[in-house]
C-alpha cells in the first residue's frame, strides 16, 4: 500500500515522478463543498434581509411627520435597519468557500464574518437595549410623565459595546486569525490518494479560542441584561405597546443564542450543516427585529388612516371627548387615561394652593369660609371664562 510522505514524491521505475498510464485513474475525492441549493437559499435569505431593511428605513422616512413614527423617534428605527441590513451581509462571506474562490479568498471571507455579525449586532441591539433601559430609568422616576430616548441615549451604549467588540476583534484579527484549511480524512484508495475531505475556517493551536469566549461574555451579558430589563419593564405602558414587542425581541434573540450555539459547534466539521445554521440563526434575528419593530406600527398607522377618514363615533362634552364605542378604541382610550390621571394631579395642586391661601388668609385673621360666603361668582358666557366678581 502507498504511504504518503510529508514534502517526499512518488520515483517510479523510469526515475520521473509521473505515474506510468498502469495506475488506474482516481474515483475522485468528495470535498463536501457547498451545494448550489444551499447557496441560493442563503442568497434568497440574504435578500429578504435587505428588502426588508431598505423598505423598513424607506417607510420610516415617508412617515417621519407621523405621531406613530414620531412616537418611536426615527433615528431610533434607521439605527435598527442599519444594524439588521450589516448583520445579514454577513450570510455573504459565510456561504464562501474554494468551490468559488482562491483559498486567499477564503482567507478573507473567514475573518470578515465575525466583523459583520458583531457590528450589525450591536448596531441594532444597541437601539433596542437603550430603549428597554430608559423606559425602566422614567420609571422609576415618577416625576417624569413623556419617556424619550434620545440620539445620546443610544450613542453611549453604542459605543461602550462597539468599543469593547473592536477591540476583541482587532486583537483576534492580529494575532491568530481564522485560515481557510481543507482537511483529508483517512480514507484514502490503494494507491493513498484522498477520497475525503472537508474545508472549514481553522485556527492555529486553539489561539482564536480565548478571542471567542470574549465575545460571547460581553454580547451574551448584554443580552441577558436586555432581557432582564425588558422583564422589569413587562407591566410598563408606552404608546404603541413598544415595549412588550421590544420584550419579545429580546426573548428571540437570547433563545436564538442559547440554541444555535451549541449547534453551530456540532455542525463545526460538516460545511453545509455549518452554512445553514449559520444562516438560519442570523435570518432569524433579523426579521424578528425588524417585524416586531415595524408590523406593528404599520398596523397602528392603518388603523389611524381609517378612522382620519372616516366619520367621527364620538362628541365632546365640555372638553372631554366620550366615545360611543370604546372597546374599539385604545389609542383614545390611552388618551381619556391620560387626561383623567392630568386632572387628578391638577385637582390636587388646587387642593394644595386653597390650603395655602386658607393659612395665609388665617393668619390675618380672615376665614376663608365667611369669605366665601359674601362672595358671589358669576360666570360669563365667553371664550375667556372671565368671571364677575359681585361683593355683598
Amino acid at each position: 500500500m502507498w504511504v504518503d510522505l510529508p514534502g517526499k514524491s512518488y520515483h517510479y521505475a523510469d526515475g520521473s515522478t509521473i505515474p506510468p498510464p498502469t495506475i488506474p485513474p482516481g474515483i475522485g475525492e468528495d470535498l463536501h463543498q457547498i451545494s448550489l441549493g444551499l447557496r441560493i437559499a442563503a442568497g434568497i435569505m440574504m435578500g429578504l434581509i435587505f428588502i426588508f431593511s431598505i423598505g423598513f428605513m424607506g417607510w420610516t422616512y415617508y412617515h417621519r411627520t407621523t405621531h406613530i413614527v414620531r412616537a418611536s423617534q426615527p433615528f431610533f428605527l434607521y439605527i435598527i435597519c442599519i444594524g439588521t441590513f450589516i448583520m445579514g451581509s454577513a450570510i455573504i462571506p459565510i456561504s464562501i468557500d474554494d468551490g468559488i474562490v482562491s483559498v486567499e479568498g477564503c482567507d478573507i471571507a473567514c475573518m470578515f464574518s465575525p466583523w459583520l455579525v458583531t457590528y450589525g449586532f450591536v448596531i441594532a441591539f444597541s437601539a433596542l437595549f437603550s430603549k428597554t433601559w430608559r423606559i425602566n430609568q422614567i420609571f422609576h422616576h415618577p416625576q417624569l410623565r413623556r419617556v424619550t430616548v434620545n440620539i445620546k441615549d443610544v450613542i453611549v451604549p453604542f459605543l461602550i459595546l462597539l468599543g469593547l467588540n473592536t477591540i476583541v476583534l482587532i486583537c483576534w484579527t492580529a494575532i491568530s486569525p481564522l485560515k481557510w484549511e481543507r482537511v483529508h480524512t483517512d480514507a484514502r484508495d490503494d494507491f493513498g490518494r484522498p477520497l475525503d475531505s472537508t474545508g472549514r475556517c481553522t485556527v492555529e493551536n486553539n489561539k482564536s479560542l480565548p478571542f471567542v469566549v470574549l465575545l460571547l461574555i460581553i454580547n451574551m451579558a448584554v443580552l441577558l441584561l436586555a432581557n432582564i430589563q425588558a422583564y422589569q419593564a413587562r407591566t410598563i405602558t408606552v404608546e404603541f405597546s413598544e415595549s412588550k414587542y421590544i420584550g419579545i425581541i429580546n426573548a428571540s434573540i437570547l433563545q436564538a443564542g442559547i440554541i444555535g450555539g451549541p449547534l453551530l459547534v456540532i455542525a463545526g466539521s460538516e460545511p453545509s450543516a455549518f452554512v445553514l445554521t449559520a444562516v438560519g440563526g442570523i435570518f432569524v434575528i433579523c426579521m424578528s427585529m425588524l417585524l416586531l419593530i415595524f408590523i406593528p406600527k404599520m398596523k397602528y398607522l392603518q388603523e389611524w388612516k381609517k378612522k382620519r377618514f372616516s366619520s367621527r363615533s364620538g362628541s365632546n362634552v365640555s372638553g372631554i371627548k366620550v366615545l360611543n364605542n370604546p372597546r374599539g378604541d385604545d389609542y383614545e382610550l390611552r388618551q381619556l387615561k391620560f387626561q383623567i390621571e392630568a386632572s387628578k394631579v391638577e385637582k390636587s395642586e388646587t387642593s394644595r394652593k386653597m390650603e395655602l391661601l386658607r393659612q395665609a388668609l388665617a393668619s390675618r385673621g380672615i376665614e376663608m369660609d365667611d369669605l366665601l360666603e359674601t362672595t358671589e361668582v358669576t360666570f360669563l358666557p365667553n371664550e375667556n371664562e372671565s368671571f364677575q366678581d359681585n361683593r355683598v
